[in-house]
């Protein structure tokens, strides 16, 4: 057997260990230093990163929704991760083909990288397109009409993303372009420190990932609103403005059911049921009185019935004030 010490071998090492030089080798071994990196330094607290967590969880919320009402099919869209690490390992571990989308955020300080795996997108192409699962990737390279889906579906995504960051801060996503190659979107120098959120989007029975790079030297000059705190307390640089013209505008433009009524008369079900074509309801409602017009169920005007070019009509006598139908 190999693992059994010949004679030999025990007299040998007992004789090291009288001497000491089995101690200094073990030693040297345990002891070891490795440099510190300061361009690999952490940029990102826990406190930002668990803000930026909660604005990923509520897009996920809303991305799902879309997607649900969309695509026709069951959607779960989650958090996996968010790991730090610099634009250079993430330029590394892109695969390609891939979707990748440039993306302009205000008042942001620079642009956010959006990467979309090809499973998803094969997927969300083939049910936009009217199927009931995705499209075949076979590794290749995306149509122009896809690219053209995927274009357009992106651009709701940044409507979520732009709901899901209004308790931080008020942004304005814009698409820039979207790209197929890692080579054609490099946004920051490699050595930039980067948060990359993962998430996993399920989509009936196939799932895909969505990426979000979002840049140091883009968020750093908000870094200070990127808390738990301001999360909960609400975007409080929000501004609310008031359009009173506007609003009138659109009340102006609003339908509203207008009906015109005679007092209410009873009859038995009996009278109902026997009712034939040619008879008379006799109303509890006498002619020199006036009739009620209502806006919504509710008694606004009173008016007298008569005829307007060979139609039936009603002349608005008075306005009704501060009576409600009970």
């Amino acid at each position: 057997m190999s693992d059994v010490l010949s004679q030999a071998e025990i007299d040998a090492l007992l004789a090291s260990i009288e001497t000491g030089e089995a101690a200094e080798e073990k030693r040297e071994d345990t002891v070891s230093v490795r440099g510190y990196d300061f361009r690999t330094a952490n940029r990102f607290t826990k406190e930002h990163i668990r803000a930026i967590n909660m604005i990923f969880k509520n897009f996920c919320h809303l991305l799902s929704n879309y997607l649900m009402g969309t695509l026709r099919a069951t959607s779960e869209v989650e958090v996996l991760s968010l790991e730090e690490m610099s634009f250079n390992e993430f330029h590394n571990s892109v695969p390609s083909p891939v979707v990748l989308a440039i993306i302009n955020i205000a008042p942001l300080g620079g642009p956010v990288l959006l990467e979309i795996s090809t499973e998803l997108v094969y997927s969300i192409v083939g049910r936009v397109l009217g199927g009931t699962k995705g499209v075949s990737a076979d590794g290749r390279q995306l149509a122009d009409v896809e690219l053209a889906i995927i274009e357009r579906v992106i651009w709701q995504m940044l409507r979520s993303l732009d709901e899901a960051w209004e308790k931080m801060m008020t942004i304005d996503s814009t698409l820039d372009r979207v790209e197929t190659s890692m080579q054609f979107a490099q946004i920051v120098d490699m050595n930039e420190p980067i948060l990359m959120v993962t998430m996993n989007v399920a989509v009936g029975e196939e799932n895909g990932l969505l990426g979000f790079c979002l840049p140091q030297q883009t968020l750093e000059p908000f870094t200070k609103r990127l808390n738990s705190k301001a999360w909960y307390t609400g975007n409080s640089g929000k501004k609310i403005e008031a359009h009173p013209d506007d609003m009138m505008r659109s009340l102006s433009r609003t339908a509203a059911t207008l009906s015109v009524v005679f007092h209410e008369t009873q009859a038995s079900v009996h009278d109902i049921l026997s009712m034939q074509v040619g008879d008379v309801i006799q109303l509890n409602h006498r002619t020199d009185e006036p009739l009620i017009v209502k806006v919504e169920h509710i008694p606004k005007f009173q008016a007298t019935m008569g005829r307007y070019r060979n139609a039936c009509a009603v002349k608005i006598v008075d306005i009704i004030k501060g009576e409600r139908e009970t």
